[in-house]
């Protein structure tokens, strides 16, 4: 999701990048539920009829399915936040707080798309200054990618 906000008295532009989310952590934990529900009624009526050993796999297999439900859900709450204005260039990562942040002179830095050779891979959008390249929205699909550049090059075009 690329999310653009303006504020045309200061010439602050904000550009937000999110993955998109196909669920929140509420249906996440029914799923969960459903699964774990679903494993331990077939372990039990397993164990009753005298297979025992089937019950600490099905305590594995809610185990793993938790784990990987919570590995992708903590992946989709990503963001990345663009900040231009005349002057600089702010860059700033996170997963629910700022991990890094990477600040520029707006007039020195340059963005670039690297196309791949296969058409199979995706682009990725990088900003190079001072002679560090910081990628940005690789989580983003081809669309997303192509509006963010469009986007970035009317920013920068209004800037100046």
């Amino acid at each position: 999701m690329v999310k653009i906000e303006n504020n045309a008295q200061d010439s602050i532009y904000r550009i937000l990048l999110r993955p998109n989310r196909s669920t929140d952590w509420k249906t996440s934990l029914l799923f969960i539920s459903v699964i774990a529900f679903t494993c331990l009624t077939i372990g039990i009526g397993f164990a009753l009829a005298g297979a025992t050993m089937i019950l600490p796999f099905a305590g594995l297999e809610i185990i793993f399915v938790a784990t990987c439900v919570y590995l992708v859900m903590k992946n989709s709450y990503k963001q990345e936040v663009i900040t231009l204005t005349k002057e600089k260039l702010k860059i700033e990562k996170g997963a629910g707080k700022i991990d890094h942040v990477w600040e520029y002179f707006r007039m020195w830095s340059f963005v670039s798309v690297e196309r791949p050779e296969h058409p199979w891979y995706p682009a990725h959008i990088v900003v190079s200054s001072k002679g560090e390249r910081v990628p940005i929205g690789d989580f983003l699909n081809e669309d997303e990618k192509e509006e963010l550049v469009k986007n970035l090059e009317r920013i920068i075009q209004e800037l100046k």
